[in-house]
């Protein structure tokens, strides 16, 4: 008994061991499961993210959104609306100087 089959539901292991199309431990249904749920992630876009840079905000000792009595998601939405307003400026500033 391999590890894989602690996965599978016995039912399942019985039907892919009779099957012809069954790898070569004979469990064709764990080998179909594994790797299904497997995301991939561009990192450029990852590092570009705003999901990043908050990570680095937190890390910070002294946070300029953090406010006695505010929840850590008022805190999130503040900082991505001056984060907005901060790439906008920058967006409008780099067209005014071309």
């Amino acid at each position: 008994m391999g590890i894989l089959n602690l996965f599978v539901s016995r039912k399942d292991t019985s039907k892919s061991q009779s099957s012809p199309a069954a790898g070569m431990n004979g469990n064709a249904t764990a080998a179909f499961i594994i790797g299904t749920h497997a995301k991939t992630m561009d990192m450029d876009t990852y590092h570009e993210s705003d999901e990043k840079e908050w990570l680095k905000y937190l890390s910070q000792a002294l946070r300029t959104y953090r406010k006695p009595g505010l929840s850590m998601h008022e805190e999130y939405q503040l900082w991505l609306s001056a984060r907005a307003q901060s790439k906008a400026m920058a967006t409008a500033g780099s067209s005014r100087s071309n």
